[in-house]
């Protein structure tokens, strides 16, 4: 079905378009990777993904006749290590816990970011961030109650990357006048040295096991080019339209991840679930009011600039 240029012509129907199809990829790599975590070690399943980017990435700058590494600038190495950190936490926690769980954790990222860019752009912290933080957390403890209780601690893992992701999104608005293919390839090559250095180091008695057959090839496949494309989707998205109708799109991803979970795990939600999720949002949504204070137009054009995504 063709899409009526009306809306196309729009830049944020245009934007949420994008986030729809990033958080359907998104959620469909997350899918493939909690599928792989019975085949294949987390570790594994992170490097495959980032070295699938960094493939594409640095063929597409090769063609473009541009050198696609940055050695000199230490902020870029420290958004790329935190960045490498973030996504080995999503890979975990996709491995541990139902993806629409890992999803809705790991979309507080702009509270986050809305808490540390109140000190950055240097005013104090409104009581709306710390009313939007207090509920989070409040919805991050309903959801993972059950996994407290089974000491299944992988929703720190989630918590984590929301954390250290919103500090890269910090690191990119700083890092704008950078091309953002490059900083790609950066952080693409950065993780691949990272999940092999934790592979070695924590995970060397399982290289000598492991076997690839063609369906985890196909599936780790899935996860680099799915992961690729939402990436690419998402970034887009953030460049053309405006902050909180973008990152009220990218709540679909959440939607998707739901599905999958329905559909192929079976999984049940309980009320109790269904009320941590609602907080969560509420929570989220409530940075983007712009109608109380200035703080949040700032804020919006802070997050618009940040070239969201990071794994």
């Amino acid at each position: 079905m063709l899409i009526p240029k009306k809306i196309l012509n729009n830049s944020n129907n245009k934007a949420a378009l994008y986030m729809i199809l990033g958080g359907f990829t998104f959620a469909t790599m997350g899918a493939l990777t909690h599928a792989l975590g019975s085949r294949i070690d987390w570790i594994v399943i992170a490097f495959f993904r980032m070295f699938l980017t960094f493939a594409f990435i640095t063929t597409v700058l090769s063609r473009e006749r541009k050198f696609p590494f940055i050695l000199n600038n230490p902020l870029l190495w420290f958004r790329s290590i935190v960045g490498s950190i973030a996504m080995l936490a999503t890979f975990y926690a996709l491995t541990k816990l139902p993806i629409s769980d890992v999803a809705v954790v790991t979309e507080t990222r702009p509270i986050w970011v809305a808490l540390l860019a109140g000190f950055i752009l240097g005013e104090s912290t409104r009581s709306k961030i710390w009313i939007s933080i207090v509920l989070s957390i409040i919805g991050v403890l309903i959801i993972e109650k059950p996994y407290f209780e089974q000491k299944n601690f992988a929703v720190f893992a989630a918590l984590l990357a929301s954390v250290l992701g919103a500090v890269v999104m910090i690191c990119l608005r700083i890092l704008k006048d950078i091309e953002s293919k490059r900083i790609v390839a950066h952080f693409s090559g950065t993780a691949c040295i990272v999940s092999l250095v934790c592979l070695l180091i924590f995970k060397k008695d399982i290289i000598p096991g492991i076997q690839f057959d063609v369906i985890t090839i196909a599936m780790l496949l899935g996860v680099g080019i799915f992961g690729t494309i939402g990436q690419l989707a998402m970034t887009k998205a953030f460049a053309i339209g405006e902050a909180p109708v973008v990152a009220t799109a990218g709540f679909i991803k959440i939607g998707f991840s739901a599905v999958y979970d329905i559909i192929i795990w079976k999984y049940v939600f309980e009320y109790s679930t269904i009320l941590g999720i609602l907080l969560i949002l509420v929570a989220t949504t409530l940075i983007f009011n712009t109608s109380i204070f200035n703080f949040s137009n700032r804020l919006r054009d802070f997050l618009r600039n940040s070239r969201f995504p990071y794994y």
